[in-house]
């Protein structure tokens, strides 16, 4: 494939917008009054789909007022960082055109998806053979649960992870493992808690998160173009979206979080949202980056669209975990501020204010009003009053339906 700039006047009739948008978008969400098709917009926290495409003049737009725009200013809109010859390459690639340069102005070739990905140079696995791998994996699933592994399970439960939550990630515990280095000149022991990453039934990565004072942190037994954590299929449209730091607070906010929203990582706070995984999170809305509370996470967030939403951890905490650790439901107090739960935050705010002596004259307009005000930002953290609040915390968890723990008051 060319890496010649194209000629987008040349193409673009060529390009198939609605191809393009079931690609970044999904499938389209459903059908309202008046011609085209319908997507939730993700330029706003939509909820019923404003975002027509007229596929025959090859245009959308959002009738909430986000804008409007050809294939080109979708991806655009879309991905901020993009200049606009990518946005040609990526537009044209999407729909299977991809022009010969040369000035004819005509196509001469088309690409399936699945032929243009093969003609992409793709990195060789790294780490362990795969077989090596699996059986690594596998291996370890099965040992943490045995005398061997309880050491590691109780420090999997002292991240708040259930025994549920270890399970169905495949988590694991290996004694003593050998790896080789990135360069793969020669390898080194290892021993610890085992985190795969899979894409459908594909290993992607392993990961050994070695015991407190041993180095490297995390070691990298293997690894075959992963992209998120823990799988791109837990990605789920028109659904809101958190990205977090770790694999442990992903699966800790995706365990507390599951009524609420998806939950991923890129795998540290260096990863960076890109191309291979922007398709898939795009039908996700709203998105919120809820990386650790330091410059690192907030310069990971502030990498991410205007549109992401920056939650960070509470004054005093670093992380999710953290947080976790201090009271049962915690995790859900906060986010309950941002995301709809079983329990409408409304009926909560509502509660809250009555029970405090403080209400306001309108209690449900406030609360939506002020999530609403919340979820238009696009960097301000928000962090609910009264945190340490045992009364009101001890009234939260009555109305989710789940217990308090001893600790939860202080």
């Amino acid at each position: 494939m060319s890496a010649e700039r194209l000629d987008w006047r040349a193409i673009k009739g060529q390009v198939s917008l609605e191809t393009v948008a079931v690609a970044l978008l999904g499938e389209p969400s459903g059908r309202r009054g008046g011609s085209g098709l319908w997507w939730l917009c993700p330029f706003h926290a939509d909820r019923n789909p404003s975002l027509q495409i007229n596929p025959e003049r090859g245009r959308w737009k959002c009738w909430a007022g986000c804008g409007h725009g050809d294939a080109v200013e979708l991806a655009m809109r879309l991905n901020p960082s993009m200049a606009f010859p990518e946005a040609v390459r990526l537009v044209a690639e999407l729909s299977g055109t991809i022009p010969v340069s040369g000035g004819t102005g005509k196509v001469v070739q088309r690409f399936t998806p699945a032929a243009t990905a093969a003609v992409r140079p793709v990195a060789k696995p790294s780490g362990l053979p795969l077989e090596n791998a699996l059986n690594l994996v596998v291996e370890a699933a099965e040992r943490l649960w045995t005398p061997q592994g309880s050491e590691a399970l109780s420090y999997l439960h002292g991240r708040g992870l259930s025994d549920e939550t270890i399970r169905s990630a495949r988590l694991g515990y290996v004694e003593s493992a050998m790896v080789p280095t990135r360069d793969g000149d020669r390898s080194y022991r290892v021993s610890g808690v085992v985190v795969p990453w899979f894409d459908g039934d594909r290993l992607t990565l392993v990961k050994i998160r070695q015991p407190e004072g041993r180095e490297p942190k995390y070691a990298e037994a293997f690894r075959d173009g992963p992209k998120v954590f823990p799988s791109l299929g837990s990605i789920r449209p028109g659904r809101p979206l958190v990205a977090v730091e770790g694999e442990f607070d992903a699966l800790l906010l995706g365990q507390e979080l599951a009524d609420m929203a998806s939950v991923v990582t890129l795998g540290s706070a260096s990863g960076r949202l890109d191309a291979s995984v922007l398709g898939a999170i795009l039908s996700a809305s709203p998105w919120f980056v809820a990386h650790d509370a330091d410059a690192a996470g907030d310069g990971a967030a502030a990498s991410w669209p205007a549109r992401a939403i920056r939650v960070r951890p509470p004054e005093g905490f670093k992380d999710w975990t953290e947080l976790h650790a201090t009271g049962f439901n915690r995790v859900r107090y906060v986010w309950g501020r941002y995301l709809h739960m079983s329990t409408p935050w409304e009926e909560l705010a509502s509660q809250r204010w009555g029970s405090t002596g403080d209400e306001p004259e309108d209690p449900e307009a406030e609360a939506v009003a002020e999530r609403a005000a919340i979820q238009a930002e696009s960097g301000s953290p928000f962090v609910p009053p009264s945190l340490s609040s045992g009364e009101w915390l001890r009234e939260f968890n009555r109305l989710i339906g789940r217990p308090d723990r001893p600790d939860c008051t202080h």
